[in-house]
């Protein structure tokens, strides 16, 4: 019986491992070929090129940088969402967050009521 389980264990991890792999794979191929990526990249990175020094290689040093620092940024993000998350499904958060929420909106629109159009002046 223990055998059976850990095998079964065992060809769970190989499938989520190779699932993994897939997921990683297809979004390095979508975030590769996406033509916004590099329309961003063409006209964000220039403007920091030293024009006496190879381009090929700052290109590739700040599109390294970018990518370290959108890591770094969106992993920092993930485990904070993941430990605020256990909070925010109490009841009471969730209140408050309706709350909030309903006020911004109703803010919003009393502020947009009192300041008009722009076209009215």
């Amino acid at each position: 019986m223990f055998f059976s389980d850990l095998r079964i264990t065992r060809d769970f991890l190989g499938f989520f491992q190779q699932l993994l792999k897939r997921v990683f794979r297809d979004g390095f191929v979508v975030a590769l070929l996406n033509p916004k990526t590099t329309v961003f990249f063409a006209a964000f990175l220039p403007q920091f090129l030293n024009p006496n020094a190879p381009p090929m290689f700052q290109s590739m040093a700040l599109g390294f940088l970018f990518v370290a620092i959108a890591a770094v940024t969106d992993s920092t993000y993930a485990l904070a969402a993941g430990v605020v998350a256990p909070a925010l499904r109490r009841a009471a958060a969730r209140r408050i967050g309706r709350r909030l929420g309903g006020g911004v909106f109703i803010g919003l629109g009393v502020f947009t009521a009192l300041v008009g159009s722009r076209g009215a002046k």
